[in-house]
Formats: structure tokens, C-alpha cells, sequence
């Protein structure tokens, strides 16, 4: 190595020369393991070395400083401080275990409160000993009824009746009607309470007068709220009721069960079913049928129905018992002789007027204008009782074929045509 002094005064050229002999004086040996050109350490003019790693970290990716959360670095001559974070408060462990068992008290209570309260509403343990009147109607649903129950104070929460009902499959057990329940009574007893077949259906008593029609006795009924008009009228053209005396009936008129409304008094289930309402009528002409008109009809010639229709124009005709079997003999003798063309009867022209709407006639054009139409109208013109049915099977025997109301209110009977006209013509006719 050559021999340097310190001299200020050396040329550029011998400075060159000096640097190039300390770059070699600290270049490392050459190997072929370590021979790579970026591996070696340049010492610039300046007094500053950068080192190369070259590909020693190519395996790790490219940094990215964006990627990552760090502090700026510092500025020089300045520390650099570290973050500092809050220490977070603990729970001492018997805070905590007196909150987790002042929580489950707390549900437990609300549980116990909540279960008692249903508990209560299903089996009624504080209702009063109040009784209430509870409606279904045709249409109600489950829904429905528990609405009337809870207004009505028969329950608290409807939605656990229903839950109730679905879980017991007794939503299809409740019937139409009216009915007394006790506010005791828990949801089993509710469901029992509301059934047809139970006691505490409310009743009322109608009381039907011989030779009211089936329109009057329609009427009557949905007034004392035992079922409505329409329904009754609709399941007296349609049902089929299974009565021997009924089959050969035709289907579709209102007034197809007119003379079988047997008249009585009777107690029926309020908000019934128009069936069963009908049947009650139905099932008391049966037994009244069975025990005496049955016997009576054998030795007559006419049928039944006709024996029935001429009962009820007799209903309309007599104006008391005693007058029955004349007016019936009138009818009898009419109809057995041709050179009197028709019965001429009055009631059955307002009959056939009512169901038409319209006023009363003699010219009217329906099967029941007697005046026009010869022999029987078409079918029985009121429910008449059992008289006129004896009446009609038992005529009186006479040669009367004219009748008419005088003054006094009765029926005066004639023999001769012109006696009856005379008659009209006096002031003993009351003119009607």
C-alpha cells in the first residue's frame, strides 16, 4: 500500500487515485457463491453508502407502509412516544354475580306474575258470580266469539281462548244461538256452555194461532229473535226434511211447508238453525198425523194434501168452531157437482194476492183464485189446527153451496143461489 501524508495541497488526480485504492483495499474476495454485481458496498464521494440486499426479500412482497396503522416517523432530534391506551374497568366478581341473580330474579317474577295471570283467565279463579248473556250469530268465527267473550267479561285475553280452542280442535263446537254462561266458568266449561245440546241456551216461548201462514209465522219468529225471516224461508224451499207426508212436495217455493206448521205453542232455542226451528213444527204434525188423521184418511177419497188445503180454507172461512163442518160440506158438495163450476172461495183469492202483492181481485190470475180456476187451488192457504182438519175428513151433511158473513159476524148458508144474492143485497151483509 502506498505511503499517504497529510497534504492539502494534493491534485484531483492523486485524490482519485486514493479513493480508487481504498475501494479496492475493502472489496471482499471474489467467489462464484458470492459474486453477484448489487452485493457490493459503493462508498460515494459524499461520505454516505446505500446498501443492496438485491433478491433476498422478493419472496415477502412489496412493502406497503399504506397498509399498515403506524405512527409517522418522528422528526429529528425528537423521541418518538408510544400510544398510550386507557385501561378498561372491571367488575369486582360479586357485582357481577349479584347482577346476574337480581336479573334472573326479576324474570323470574315477571314469569310467575304472567303465568298466574293466565292461569287465572283459563280456570276463572277470581272472576265474579256474574251471569251474562253471550250471542253467537250463523257467521261468527273463533275469532268472533272470543271478541263477545272478552267484551262481554267472560275472558281477559282472547288470544289464549283461541290458543284454547285450537289446542283443544273445539273451534267447530259452538252453535248459533243465545246463552246465559256465569263468569266462573273456566275455558272448558266456556266451549261446553256454547254448545246447542247444553242448558243454558236461552229460550222464548211463541205461541202460533191456527191459520196463521208460513209468511205470518216467518215474521213471527224473527221478531221473538229465534231465527231470521230469509234463513227460514230458504230452508223451507230447500231442505230436505224426511217425512213421509212431505215427499211429494215440489222444492223451491217459500210456502212449501204451508199446512204442515202445525199451530201450537212452542219453546224455542234463541239464534237457532231455521232446521231445526221447521222441525219442531214438522215433528208435532207427525205425531197429530200418526194418532188421528191417519185413521180418518183411510176412508176418504181425498189425499192428504188435499185434505190439508181444504182444511185451510175452512181456517179461513169459519168464524167458529160450530161453523166448520158446514163450510166444509159447502166445499164438498161444490166440488161434487159439476153444473157449480168452482168453489168460489174468498180466502184463497187474498192468498194467492198476498204472494203476488197485489190487491184482491176476482180476476186475479193464480192458482189460488178459486173463483176462476175450478176444483182445489194449488196447495193449502194457512197452517190450519186439528179441528178444521177433522172438519175437512168429517163434513156436515147438507145441501148448502153458498155462504156468506153477515152483521153479526157469522156465516149464513144458503141452499138456492138467489136466496145468496138476496142476501148480498140486504143490510145484514156486513159487506165485506
Amino acid at each position: 500500500m502506498a505511503d499517504y501524508r497529510d497534504n492539502n495541497g494534493l491534485s484531483d488526480a492523486s485524490l482519485d487515485e486514493l479513493l480508487d485504492d481504498a475501494n479496492s483495499y475493502f472489496e471482499p474476495p471474489q467467489s462464484e457463491s458470492l459474486s453477484r454485481a448489487n452485493q457490493t458496498v459503493k462508498v460515494e464521494a459524499d461520505g454516505f453508502f446505500e446498501p443492496d440486499f438485491g433478491n433476498a426479500f422478493d419472496d415477502y412482497g412489496e412493502y406497503n407502509a399504506d397498509a399498515y396503522d403506524r405512527q409517522p416517523a418522528p422528526a429529528p432530534g425528537k423521541r418518538m412516544r408510544r400510544k398510550t391506551h386507557l385501561k378498561k374497568f372491571k367488575f369486582p366478581a360479586l357485582l357481577k354475580l349479584a347482577i346476574y341473580f337480581a336479573i334472573v330474579a326479576a324474570l323470574a317474577v315477571f314469569l310467575a306474575k304472567a303465568g298466574w295471570a293466565m292461569a287465572d283467565d283459563v280456570l276463572a279463579l277470581t272472576r265474579p258470580d256474574i251471569d251474562v248473556e253471550i250471542t253467537i250469530n250463523q257467521t261468527d268465527t273463533v275469532e268472533e266469539i272470543a271478541d263477545t267473550l272478552k267484551d262481554a267479561g267472560a275472558i281477559k285475553y282472547d288470544w289464549l281462548f283461541k290458543l284454547y280452542c285450537k289446542f283443544t280442535k273445539s273451534e267447530n263446537y259452538f252453535d248459533p244461538g243465545v246463552y246465559t254462561v256465569n263468569l266462573t266458568s273456566d275455558y272448558h266449561a266456556l266451549v261446553n256452555s256454547l254448545m246447542a245440546v247444553t242448558g243454558s241456551r236461552e229460550t222464548v216461548t211463541v205461541m202460533i194461532i191456527e191459520g196463521a201462514s208460513c209468511s205470518d209465522i216467518f215474521d213471527l219468529l224473527e221478531e221473538n229473535n229465534v231465527c231470521s225471516r230469509a234463513r227460514l224461508e230458504q230452508c223451507a224451499a230447500e231442505y230436505h226434511f224426511d217425512y213421509d207426508f212431505l215427499r211429494r212436495l215440489p222444492y223451491g217455493d217459500a210456502n212449501r211447508l204451508e199446512g204442515y206448521l202445525f199451530p201450537d205453542t212452542y219453546e224455542f232455542y234463541l239464534m237457532d238453525e231455521p232446521e231445526a226451528v221447521l222441525d219442531r213444527f214438522l215433528k208435532n204434525f207427525q205425531s197429530k198425523y200418526e194418532d188421528d188423521i191417519l185413521d180418518m184418511l183411510e176412508g176418504s177419497e181425498y189425499s192428504l194434501s188435499e185434505i190439508i188445503t181444504m182444511a185451510s180454507i175452512i181456517e179461513g172461512e169459519a168464524a167458529n168452531d160450530g161453523e166448520r163442518a158446514d163450510v166444509a160440506s159447502v166445499m164438498y158438495n161444490r166440488l161434487n157437482n159439476w153444473e157449480v163450476p168452482t168453489l168460489g172461495m174468498d180466502s184463497t183469492v187474498y192468498y194467492g194476492a198476498k204472494l203476488l202483492g197485489t190487491e184482491f181481485s176476482l180476476e186475479l190470475d193464480s192458482p189460488y183464485n178459486t173463483y176462476r180456476y175450478a176444483g182445489l187451488p194449488k196447495g193449502p192457504i194457512n197452517n190450519p189446527g186439528m179441528n178444521s182438519i177433522r172438519a175437512a175428513l168429517n163434513p156436515a151433511e147438507t145441501d148448502y153451496y153458498y155462504f156468506a158473513t153477515g152483521v153479526d159476524g157469522l156465516n149464513h148458508f144458503f141452499h138456492e143461489e138467489q136466496d145468496f144474492l138476496d142476501f148480498l143485497n140486504s143490510e145484514e151483509f156486513d159487506g165485506q
